[in-house]
């Protein structure tokens, strides 16, 4: 009993000697603050430069153009290929059976007028042809001298006579068709305008049949665009409006003026658009089957112009920053025509001659303090 005693007490003296050691270690140690002092606190040092607190002087960088007025035409864009006009195919066909023997163009080469482009041979049935006709027409001629010494004995009648003549004229034409045809010996084709050489569907060797097409000449000088255009832009379009056309191969190439020469009643299947066929002038550079683009203007005044980036768009309207005394000044706008680059604005507060903000008017507020930089 006794022993048990003393060791609740042992446990209880320990217990009270730890939680005073550490009061004292969290404590005991710190120096007591005297009453009314201050805890220090640290601070950030300041210089000359730091704005003053609640100072707004934050200063936006902005590029500028001054709003002009002028005359800005609105366009309708459309692209399209450059084609043959109606007539500027020659197609080169001979009306018999040939060999083609030699072949002196490529596709796309241009040919000048004489030029030699195929060099042919009749095939073996044309000259089976010629050698019949010349056999019939030889036939013919024996049977008439026939004839003709039968009726001068009057063995023969005269309609005997009349028919042994009309069989010789048929078969001395059919003979002279043929040779004046060349079919009975080798022939080179030349070309018969200046042109480019479209299509040569032919190779060397082949036979080809009477009629079919050996190869296709385009005349440089009878070219013509097919655009597509919108079909909800077909109303401002008319017959022998002018067109502005540049190649998109050459970028830096002229603008050629062409005028529309056909508005089409139907919508392309393969495009979905409505074709337009253009005029060319024959002093053109275009090339066959190229890509180019066409401006059509459809609308044309007199305005308040800015550049397309000094517009931003804000909810339901447009606005419009310039500068004065050195601070940017709000003005809501409204768009009238563009052009693409520029556009007409409508609206108060801003002349001909003002600085518009062209870079940096995101970050622009009404009022806010703007420094010019060049562009």
């Amino acid at each position: 009993m006794k022993y048990h005693r003393r060791n609740i007490l042992i446990v209880a003296i320990a217990c009270i000697v730890l939680t005073g050691g550490y009061i004292w270690f969290s404590y005991g140690h710190k120096p007591a603050l005297k009453e009314g002092s201050v805890k220090f606190q640290p601070q950030l040092a300041t210089t000359d430069s730091d704005p003053a607190p609640g100072a707004n002087d934050q200063v936006a960088t902005v590029q500028v153009v001054p709003i002009r007025e002028g005359t800005i035409t609105e366009n309708i864009t459309a692209y399209g290929t450059v084609i043959p006009a109606p007539g500027a195919v020659q197609t080169v066909s001979l009306p018999f059976e040939s060999r083609v023997r030699r072949i002196f163009v490529s596709n796309g080469q241009r040919v000048s007028s004489r030029k030699t482009l195929l060099e042919v041979d009749p095939s073996p049935d044309t000259r089976l042809q010629v050698e019949e006709a010349r056999s019939a027409a030889q036939s013919a001629k024996q049977t008439l001298k026939h004839v003709q010494q039968r009726f001068d004995l009057k063995l023969a009648t005269n309609e005997e006579l009349v028919q042994a003549k009309q069989t010789f004229q048929e078969a001395q034409l059919r003979l002279e068709s043929l040779e004046r045809k060349g079919v009975g010996q080798r022939q080179q084709i030349q070309a018969t305008a200046e042109g480019v050489v479209k299509n040569i569907p032919i190779q060397e060797g082949s036979i080809v049949s009477a009629g079919s097409t050996l190869l296709e000449i385009v005349d440089q000088g009878r070219v013509e665009v097919r655009l597509g255009v919108e079909p909800e832009d077909m109303n401002y379009l008319r017959v022998d409006q002018p067109v502005l056309l540049s190649s998109l191969n050459m970028p830096e190439s002229h603008w050629v003026t062409g005028r529309i020469r056909v508005i089409s009643r139907f919508i392309n299947p393969a495009t979905r658009l409505v074709d337009v066929l253009v005029e060319l002038p024959s002093s053109n550079q275009f090339l066959l089957d190229e890509y180019v683009r066409g401006k059509i203007a459809i609308a044309s005044k007199v305005g308040v112009v800015v550049p397309r980036a000094a517009v931003l768009p804000e909810e339901d309207h447009y606005v419009l920053f310039t500068i004065k005394d050195g601070h940017a000044v709000k003005h809501t706008v409204q768009l009238g025509l563009e052009d693409g680059k520029d556009v007409e604005v409508i609206g108060s507060g801003f002349h001909p001659g003002d600085p518009a903000v062209i870079l940096g008017n995101y970050e622009l507020k009404d009022g806010m303090a703007v420094k010019e930089v060049p562009q």
